[in-house]
This record gives structure tokens, C-alpha cells and sequence, in this order.
């Protein structure tokens, strides 16, 4: 066990002569004024992130009332008609399946 992290020490040793001998460009330093329009534009996407964030996390719940006043309304008119159409049960089985694709895509972007 001692004998492998002698080795790895060794190389890792190695491995940091070799970097060392990189020469390193003299780059020169970034622009201020780019730094400050960099951050700027940081602050202005965080500020909307954060503008944006209580609508972002309303939407579900504005989805799941919507829905349950559609299945109330289609419950008030079953309960009201008479004497179920075809146009009614067809009408119903369309609602409800795209009730139920709403419902899954609105739990897929949570």
C-alpha cells in the first residue's frame, strides 16, 4: 500500500515538472469595461430570474384550479342533462383525455 502512493507521488512529481516547464504566454488582463458590462449583464439576468420566479411557481397551481373547475363544470352538466348524447359522452371522454394531457405536462415542467 505504502509502495503505490510512493508511486503515484512519483508520479504526480512528474507530472508537475512537466507543467512547470510550460511557459506561460504573458496574456494581458481582461478590459475593465468588459468586466463591468459582463457583470452587468449577470445582474440584469439574475434580477430577471428573480422578477420572474413567483410567476414561474404559480403556474401549476393556476393549471390544477383551472383543471378542477373543468371537471366540476363537466360534473354540473352530467348531473343537469337529462338524457345523455353521444355528443355529451363524446364531448366527455375528449375533455378528459386532454384534462389528463394537460395535467401530465404541467407535472412534467415542475
Amino acid at each position: 500500500m505504502a509502495d503505490e502512493l510512493f508511486e503515484r507521488e512519483e508520479d504526480v512529481r512528474a507530472w508537475m515538472r512537466e507543467l512547470a516547464d510550460i511557459p506561460v504566454d504573458g496574456m494581458p488582463l481582461a478590459d475593465a469595461r468588459h468586466l463591468w458590462w459582463k457583470a452587468e449583464l449577470l445582474r440584469r439576468w439574475d434580477a430577471q430570474r428573480q422578477a420572474v420566479a413567483p410567476i414561474e411557481r404559480a403556474e401549476p397551481v393556476q393549471v390544477g384550479i383551472g383543471l378542477a373547475g373543468t371537471v366540476v363544470l363537466l360534473a354540473w352538466l352530467w348531473l343537469y342533462t337529462a338524457i345523455p348524447s353521444n355528443t355529451l359522452i363524446f364531448a366527455t371522454v375528449l375533455s378528459l383525455t386532454m384534462l389528463i394531457a394537460v395535467a401530465a405536462l404541467t407535472l412534467r415542467q415542475s
